[in-house]
Parts: C-alpha cells; structure tokens; sequence
C-alpha cells in the first residue's frame, strides 16, 4: 500500500490550495488572555481572522507543540521536581467547522468507536487500524460529532474514500473550538477507549516513537 495521500482526500468537500499553520505554542498567546481556550466563542473569532487572513488555506498545526491549554489539573501529576504536565501535543490539528465531513484514506477496520465525554476530552473518537505489508498503523480521529459513532461503530470495515465521520461542535467535542485532532498511532498500548494525545515532556522519547508525525503520510507540507 502506497501511504502518500492528498489532504484533499481526507477533507475532499473543503477548497484550499496551501496549508497556514497557526503558532498555538505557550510562546505565542494565539488566543490571547484565553490561555486556557475556554472562550470558545473568543477562540471561534481568533480563528475565522486567521482563516480570513490566509483564505485559501487549510489550517493545520500542533505535532509536538508545548500548549498551555493542557497547563490544569487535568493534565498534571506530582514529581520529585513538583509538577508535571502532560501538554506536548503529539497529533495534528486541524481546524476546520463543525460538520465538515471526513472520509477514509486508506482501507480500514473501526477498532475503538467511543464517546470519552468529558470536558477537555476527545468527545466522540474514532480510531482506525490499517495494515501496510506485514505491519499494522492506526489513524486516531478526536472531536467528531455524536452521531460519527453511529456511522462508524467499532468493527465497521470501511474502503478508501468512504465517510467516516464528522467535525463536532463545541457542546459535543469536549468543549474545543471545532477541529480535528488527527494522531498516527503504532501501537495501541491495549487501549480501547482512549488515548493519549498530549504527552508528559520526561515521557517525550517514548511517545514520538508511538506516535510519530502525522505529515509523513500526506503529500502536503505541513
């Protein structure tokens, strides 16, 4: 199996001819006062400028950028040198409205189907398992609608170009300005449920090597 695709086959109803990357880094307030993205209408706004300001782009950012997002006690944990956040982002987001449909880029089986549906959580996740030669991949897809599990249930096997999901809004999606976080999985760890989509800086090697830049796959630079 060839693994080069085009974004145009992931987003296939979305016109862009470029990627603009916004900085969502601790170092640049992309949200402003909003370091928590909490203001989702605030962070809707801060968005659509960006989006008017390159519009021909889709936006894509995130793989391992320290966010300040994860900076709360959801994230945290104690260590020996105080605390410790689990805020390095190991997928791609992008930053897309709600309901934009998303469609397979390769052949797959459905292997989690879930709702994690808490507040900062993925809301409704897919994750999909591919197989290239004698090895196995996944692709994980977070912030879908409610109704993307009912689409995709777990066990489902879908064909490339087939729709799999779409965008959620804020009330769904684990209170996210609408977006999809994509990750690149190599071993699913015996998860079921969830996983890990942002990391602990002291556990930064090993998750790079599970989750390896989603870019690799895509014609595009990104």
């Amino acid at each position: 199996m060839n693994t080069l695709v085009s974004l145009h086959e992931l987003f296939p109803t979305l016109l862009f001819s470029e990627i603009a990357i916004p900085d969502m880094s601790v170092r640049n307030n992309f949200f402003g006062n909003d370091t928590m993205h909490e203001d989702i209408t605030g962070a809707n706004d801060t968005l659509l400028k960006f989006q008017k300001q390159h519009p021909n782009a889709l936006l894509a950012n995130g793989y391992l950028e320290e966010r300040a997002f994860y900076n709360t006690s959801r994230f945290e944990r104690e260590t020996t040198n105080g605390k410790e956040y689990r805020n390095i982002h190991l997928g791609t987001d992008f930053w897309v409205p709600a309901r934009t449909p998303i469609y397979a880029i390769y052949d797959s089986e459905v292997v989690v189907s879930y709702h994690n549906d808490f507040h900062k959580d993925y809301g409704p996740l897919l994750i999909l398992k591919h197989q290239r030669n004698d090895t196995f991949f996944y692709t994980l897809y977070g912030h879908l609608s409610v109704d993307s599990l009912a689409l995709s249930p777990k066990g489902k096997i879908l064909k490339k170009g087939d729709l799999i999901a779409h965008i959620g809004n804020e009330v769904e999606n684990g209170h996210w300005a609408p977006h999809l976080h994509f990750q690149v999985i190599t071993d699913l760890l015996g998860e079921t449920e969830n996983y890990n989509g942002v990391a602990f800086p002291s556990e930064l090697e090993r998750w790079k090597e599970l989750c390896p830049d989603p870019s690799f796959l895509f014609i595009e630079n990104f």
